[in-house]
């Protein structure tokens, strides 16, 4: 028998050895980062479906804010009273429609506006018939019309009834989920007045599933508290199905859902893991169905890479000294054991490097050491601005509830200016809050302006006079919220005396050719030469803090809004005072 030299069965012994711990290290590796996909994935899934359920929330709100308009107009109860007492009633229905219109096209996707009068009588406005005065969905709707109008005039909060079918209009299927509150009066409020149902078109929740992320190998539906399906894509077909029972636990209601995947859309079932979230206010359960294809292909080709891997450093550690691979293996081990340690949370773990770890691996500690840093900076961020985005959604609502009971009270005890004061107030800070950036209509603006100046009119005890004008073309200009706030607040505090008696503020907009010319002029105290130079030359820092930092605001806004072509200068008034002249680009409202 042949036997072979000491340096083949060295070789021998060494490749035997050598392909345990390279099998081992490649296994753990590849459960490692199989688990860590999944949990990323899993986590991705739910953040995405946090964040799609405040999305929901927040446009749900906006649809709401159309609803609020329309059920405490006092105009609507006056038309409300008149068809059905038969005073002009073609005159109110007429007007009431009138203004339902104004309403429709607020929001893209509201298809009708309805109200049921405490008679019976029906006035709509809609979008999905030709005819005037019929509603097209109220026949397939769950409810009758009585039975509609018992429950929502039974109390006092919205209610939200789940997308169902709701007519058939040039050869589309319109499928509608509906809002609705009672009409109140506030000069009493246990009057039956009717109520309002804003009936929204099914494509506004499908437009939110989707606009939640562009991948399209995440998908995701909606179940309404009774378990039936309110919106699933495309398919349309499904929608009202009943899939689960909602008072059921949520292990359980995973298992109907992933039931009634595999049994209508078996090949969304078969590659997609399921996720959802329970939105305890509107009871509906968000579905997030993310296919597992990408994750399967790259489990398996970091399998194959492992594998490649191993055979390659198997070569090579048979070519090197036992010695170097010992080191190799050592270092090896003692950095996936700190990643093992920051990956069970201890993220103060750190890579430690000495003379016998090789080059490569010491890059990877660097690297190790360098992404812990960046994650603990990561974290703390990410949590600041979460705490920071909790407090953005806390203290509004805070302040709404606070001033919504302080007007409650006041109305309890007839005070109904008081009541009127803080209903401009939450209107103020709604507008204010709500999509602070944003851009409005000058007609808006000036409105929201009006509800503002009102407030200081009521502190000062109508110490001044004000007057507004926009001409027809500048009403449907578009500027940015609250631009022209910091100035009035500026002629109001620095610009009237106490003694004055004929104080008077002039706001008006008008359009000279391609540019939008917005006037705030008052017959005040006037403002020296001086400062005046300052800010016409854009001096903001040689300003005093009490008397410039609301036109440093404005000035400041105007750059980042609209660059060199934003414009404001000061200049003294007609009558005496201050006139201060802004100059935008001319941007109109388009439908």
């Amino acid at each position: 028998m042949k036997k072979t030299s000491l340096r083949n069965r060295l070789i021998s012994v060494f490749i035997l050895t050598s392909m345990l711990p390279i099998v081992i290290l490649g296994v753990y590796s590849y459960i490692n980062i199989s688990r860590t996909l999944s949990n990323n994935t899993e986590v991705m899934s739910k953040s995405s479906l946090r964040q799609l359920d405040n999305n929901l929330k927040i446009s749900i709100e906006a649809y709401e804010d159309v609803l609020y308009q329309m059920y405490t107009d006092d105009d609507m109860v006056k038309w409300v009273s008149d068809i059905d007492a038969g005073i002009n009633d073609a005159v109110a229905v007429n007007q009431m429609r009138r203004f339902m219109s104004s309403l429709l096209y607020t929001k893209d996707y509201i298809r009708a506006v309805s109200v049921i009068t405490p008679g019976g009588e029906l006035v709509t406005y809609e979008q999905m018939t030709p005819a005037t005065y019929k509603s097209s969905w109220l026949e397939n709707f769950v409810m009758t019309p009585d039975e509609l109008y018992r429950d929502v005039s039974a109390d006092n909060v919205v209610h939200i009834y789940p997308t169902q079918f709701g007519t058939n209009f040039a050869k589309k299927d319109y499928y509608l989920f509906h809002i609705a509150h009672r009409i109140i009066d506030y000069k009493s409020l246990t009057k039956d007045c009717g109520i309002v149902v804003i009936s929204v078109d099914e494509d506004f929740l499908k437009e939110i599933c989707a606009g939640s992320t562009d991948d399209n190998r995440i998908f995701n539906f909606i179940v309404d508290k009774e378990g039936k399906v309110v919106t699933f894509g495309k398919e349309t077909e499904v929608i009202g199905s009943k899939i689960t029972n909602m008072d059921s636990e949520e292990e359980t209601r995973l298992a109907d859902y992933g039931r009634f995947l595999r049994l209508y859309f078996p090949q969304l079932s078969r590659d997609g893991a399921i996720y959802l979230f329970r939105d305890e206010d509107l009871g509906w359960d968000i579905v997030n169905v993310t296919s597992l294809v990408e994750l399967t292909r790259l489990q398996r080709r970091q399998l194959h890479l492992i594998a490649v891997i191993g055979v390659l450093v198997m070569v090579v550690v048979v070519l090197l000294s036992t010695g170097l691979s010992a080191d190799l293996v050592r270092s090896v081990g003692y950095l996936t054991g700190r990643m093992k340690k920051a990956r069970n949370g201890d993220l103060s773990v750190r890579a430690e490097k000495d003379r016998r770890m090789p080059r490569e691996i010491e890059a990877i500690a660097d690297g190790f050491n360098d992404m812990m840093e960046k994650l603990n900076v990561a974290i703390k961020s990410r949590q600041e601005a979460q705490i920071a985005a909790l407090e953005a959604q806390i203290n509004p609502h805070f302040l709404y509830n606070t001033l919504d009971t302080i007007n409650w009270m006041a109305i309890d005890k007839d005070e109904y200016d008081i009541s009127n004061a803080i209903s401009a107030l939450a209107n103020i800070l709604r507008y204010s809050i709500v999509n602070s950036n944003g851009e409005v209509t000058v007609k808006d603006e000036l409105e929201w302006l009006r509800k503002y100046i009102y407030l200081q009119q009521y502190r000062v005890k109508n110490s001044f006079d004000y007057g507004a004008f926009a001409e027809p073309e500048a009403q449907a200009a578009i500027v940015h919220k609250s631009l022209l706030q910091p100035l009035v607040e500026n002629s109001i505090k620095h610009g009237f005396t106490p003694e004055q008696e004929d104080a008077k503020l002039f706001v008006s907009a008008t359009c000279e050719g391609e540019m939008l010319k917005i006037t705030i002029e008052d017959n005040g105290r006037g403002m020296d030469a001086d400062i005046m130079d300052k800010i016409n030359s854009g001096a903001f820092e040689q300003l005093k803090a009490s008397s410039g930092i609301g036109i440093k605001n404005v000035a400041t806004r105007l750059a980042m809004y609209y660059g060199k072509e934003g414009k404001m200068r000061v200049k003294p008034g007609s009558e005496k005072g201050t006139c201060i002249v802004i100059e935008i680009p001319l941007k109109k409202k388009t439908d």
